[in-house]
């Protein structure tokens, strides 16, 4: 893991888009993959989104014992230099860099918010790697429309 830190280190001091290789102590070099890298941070968001209850945070009761291990995993690509964002719940404006897959009218809202994050966009080294796909609510006027 040491080794892999290290690496990590120095690819945020210049990153670069390419497959990146490093000589740990060992003499085989460890070749790895950026594509590598959303692959996993798409699969620990995936688990986080089924483990943790959306509204309250808290895990799922049948899944309680299982939810440490993942918030472990989820620091240790944090500290790897991996960021996943989740945008559910967020304010939207059309200047995000995100693809947004519909917009769709939703009651209680009064600005256009992402209800749901599909894909959640991927950062290694402060550089984006993933551009998020969202479906983004749009205040549902028509309630109002009907009663005036």
């Amino acid at each position: 893991m040491k080794d892999l830190r290290d690496f990590f280190s120095r690819q945020n001091q210049g990153f670069r888009q390419e497959s990146a290789q490093v000589a740990p102590q060992s003499s085989s070099p460890i070749k790895i993959e950026l594509a590598s890298f959303v692959d996993l941070g798409c699969a620990a968001w995936k688990l986080r989104q089924k483990m943790f209850d959306q509204t309250t945070g808290e895990p799922k009761e049948d899944l309680r014992h299982l939810a440490r291990h993942v918030e472990v995993l989820w620091e240790r690509l944090s500290e790897l230099g991996l960021q996943i964002q989740d945008h559910t719940g967020n304010p939207f404006d059309s200047g995000q860099s995100l693809e947004v897959l519909a917009f769709q009218p939703t009651r209680g809202i009064s600005r256009e918010t992402v209800i749901e994050t599909v894909r959640p966009t991927v950062y290694f080294a402060g550089k984006r790697i993933l551009m998020g796909q969202v479906i983004v609510g749009t205040p549902d006027n028509s309630v109002s429309e009907e009663q005036s």
